[in-house]
């Protein structure tokens, strides 16, 4: 069974209304691109004692930030201070 081309799409919409009416096995599969995966910030959970997470809190909200950039900002800070960055 030959395979078709994949048609050029000028707007959302008719991408759309054409993946409604076909199935993507009909259509060439293409070439394989390898993307190599490198995060920006990796995520690393902490224990606090509740009374220092209700010191954070009020503190992040003193500052119009959230906890989680409240406490990112402080570490920075720390790491700056303490020239370990």
């Amino acid at each position: 069974m030959s395979r078709k081309k994949l048609p050029e799409f000028n707007t959302i919409e008719e991408m759309a209304a054409f993946w409604d009416a076909h199935d993507s096995t009909e259509f060439e599969e293409g070439t394989i691109e390898i993307v190599e995966y490198s995060p920006k910030s990796l995520v690393q959970t902490v224990r606090f004692e509740a009374g220092d997470m209700l010191a954070i809190s009020r503190a992040a909200r003193r500052l119009g930030v959230d906890r989680s950039t409240f406490i990112r900002m402080a570490v920075k800070q720390f790491l700056e201070n303490h020239s370990l960055k």
